[in-house]
């Protein structure tokens, strides 16, 4: 059987998937990889990549095409996001993967983004039938999408200007931040999504969370010593539980976070604005739990693969 692949390049963390077709149902993985290169460190507020991320991050796509030869991988689908569509410098930067690392990646708009990690997540929820929401918060921005009252098979989508590395620059630069700092932030997610006006439409939805903050708290929440995706998946967080995180959090330092099971090395710094920006979109728009999803993007750009082949 034919072997395929995708790839999420992300503001914080390029991920890769192997599988073998997939064109219903979740794919069966081979091999996955991921590498937090951070690609949008330093971004604003010039709106440029810079250097080392860059670097870094071609250091590790060159590694992902590595993997996909050994395992004979016939199709891949690669996708940029956030900070790639968004940076001066985005172009010249997909030249360089590219012509160093032999890898075509395709600029998703953020609708494409949305909607091809809202396919991903869909693909593993046992009631995806039912009106749902998903957001997922990146390093450079957060998605929103959601279905169509009356229409499962239609969504819309938003992409919002917080992105957890972007915010985490901002405002928590102090080692622990302390509450304050966090009350801004939070204060700043808030104006931001007061302007969208979407909360009366999104009332009454199925809420789900994908993408690596989101994923990284469940695995806090369960402690877990190794991340399992498929003790990920289903995973119910409540807002009280998130509140108090948020609050010890803000008090720990760098270097006490990283003692905290199930927090991925490379997350301390980034994991209180991703539960931040998480409390604020509870709040916002009345959510008191939502389920997560290990799926989302990188699933998504496999099942699209699968399907239009």
């Amino acid at each position: 059987m034919q072997r395929f692949a995708s790839i999420d390049v992300g503001s914080n963390t390029l991920r890769l998937l192997i599988a073998e077709n997939a064109a219903s149902g979740p794919p069966r993985p081979i091999q996955i990889e991921r590498r937090i290169t951070r690609l949008g460190e330093h971004f604003l507020p010039t709106r440029t990549l810079q250097p080392r991320p860059i670097a870094r991050s071609i250091a590790a796509m060159k590694e992902f095409s590595q993997f996909m030869a050994q395992q004979g991988v016939s199709w891949y689908r690669a996708g940029a996001t956030a900070v790639v569509r968004e940076a001066i410098n985005g172009p010249q930067f997909l030249r360089m993967v590219e012509a160093q690392a032999g890898l075509q990646v395709r600029l998703l708009s953020s609708s494409e983004e949305a909607h091809l990690s809202f396919l991903g997540v869909t693909s593993v929820l046992a009631n995806a039938e039912a009106l749902t929401t998903v957001f997922d918060i990146g390093g450079g921005s957060t998605e929103l999408v959601w279905q169509v009252v009356g229409r499962s098979d239609t969504a819309e989508s938003c992409s919002l200007p917080l992105g957890v590395v972007h915010l985490t620059e901002a405002f928590l630069q102090e080692d622990p931040p302390g509450v304050p700092a966090c009350g801004r932030l939070r204060r700043h997610v808030e104006i931001v999504l007061e302007k969208l006006n979407l909360a009366e439409r999104l009332l009454g939805a199925n809420w789900v969370g994908t993408a690596g903050s989101v994923t990284t708290l469940a695995s806090m929440h369960l402690g877990l010593e190794a991340y399992d995706p498929d003790r990920i998946n289903g995973v119910v967080l409540r807002k009280d539980w998130l509140a108090d995180l948020c609050n010890s959090l803000a008090h720990k330092s760098l270097a006490m976070r990283s003692k905290i099971p199930g927090l991925e090395p490379g997350r301390e710094d980034i994991i209180l604005a991703g539960a931040l920006i998480t409390l604020q979109l509870m709040d916002s728009f009345g959510v008191s739990q939502f389920a997560v999803s290990d799926a989302g993007l990188l699933e998504g750009l496999f099942l699209d693969l699968c399907q239009s082949l």
